[in-house]
């Protein structure tokens, strides 16, 4: 069954922003400059991101050496992934967005460092976003003595290719959420996240 969430609530996620644009603990050696900067484009950034995501499981066929027959038909390839979810007999698949406000800002504003201000809110919101996706999951399959491996694999990373996307697309039906996937298999808008866990009876 297709899960849609419209309004995914986001909390402000400040210590990961700081930290994936270079900050350390406790702000040390950072100028007043750059703080300034900072928490006021931080802010203006994060109110941009609209979070909403789909997700769904899907019964698993069968495990190959190279990968996931799933029982829609489709394959998913990737050795690592499917010697991770032994024992799994579902999988569960989600996509979250933070819109394509954040990266329209992104990309139009004139100053290099405001840019890598807003790119590092839109991501870190989108996992944000996809967190919040996987642990609501987790606790509704727990209720059905059902666990979700609390590690997730998404296309792109470790020998997961990222033609792999395309199967977000016909499970999710993600272009229903403005979503399109590029000739090279990427997602816009860009701050979107994509991601797989197996399902297994606790």
């Amino acid at each position: 069954m297709l899960k849609i969430d419209r309004n995914i609530p986001l909390t402000f996620p400040e210590k990961q922003i700081f930290f994936r644009l270079g900050g350390r603990s406790g702000k040390a050696g950072m100028t007043p400059e750059f703080l300034n900067s900072y928490q006021k484009w931080s802010r203006k950034a994060f109110a941009l991101c609209q979070a909403s995501g789909r997700s769904c499981t899907v019964e698993i066929k069968d495990i190959t050496p190279d990968g996931i027959m799933l029982g829609n038909g489709g394959f998913l390839p990737g050795k690592n992934f499917a010697e991770s979810i032994d024992g799994c007999t579902k999988l569960w698949c989600a996509a979250a967005t933070v819109g394509e406000a954040i990266v329209a800002a992104r990309d139009t504003h004139d100053s290099v460092a405001v840019q890598s201000i807003f790119d590092a809110v839109g991501s870190e919101c989108a996992d944000s976003a996809m967190d919040f996706l996987h642990q609501r999951a987790s606790r509704e399959f727990l209720r059905r003595n059902e666990r979700v491996s609390p590690r997730r694999y998404s296309p792109g990373y470790g020998d997961m290719p990222l033609s792999a996307q395309k199967l977000f697309f016909e499970l999710l039906r993600l272009e229903e959420m403005g979503l399109v996937l590029t000739n090279d298999f990427l997602i816009t808008p860009e701050k979107t996240v994509t991601a797989w866990a197996g399902i297994s009876t606790s």
